[in-house]
């Protein structure tokens, strides 16, 4: 059965994060992070580098103007404290990665 990339971000979190605990909706990927980020989560250094080349990766990415939409600006600093968690991401070294959105569940 495949697995999603988010969703096995969450499986694989420890502590262990919802997927999806508000339904779908446009920042659902977000309120990940967001969770990743306030419970302190550890995640295995490959699933995390994939996870925040997802954004180090998106053409807004480095444009601050937009950091000042409120979800925005909470993601942008998400990803940072994110990659500074142990294990430590330096997030220049993802730009151009490719991210492979879908896993075989083993």
């Amino acid at each position: 059965m495949a697995k999603d990339l988010l969703q096995r971000v969450a499986d694989e979190a420890r502590p262990p994060a919802v997927w999806g605990r508000y339904g779908m909706f446009e920042n659902a990927d977000d309120v990940l992070l967001d969770d990743l980020v306030e419970s302190g989560a550890w995640l295995d250094l490959e699933i995390k580098k994939q996870l925040l080349a997802l954004w180090v990766n998106d053409e807004d990415f480095d444009n601050t103007d937009s950091w000042k939409e409120p979800i925005t600006g909470r993601t942008q600093k998400n990803v940072r404290k994110f990659a500074v968690m142990d294990p430590v991401v330096d997030l220049e070294s993802l730009r151009g990665m490719k991210v492979k959105l879908v896993y075989d569940d083993e």
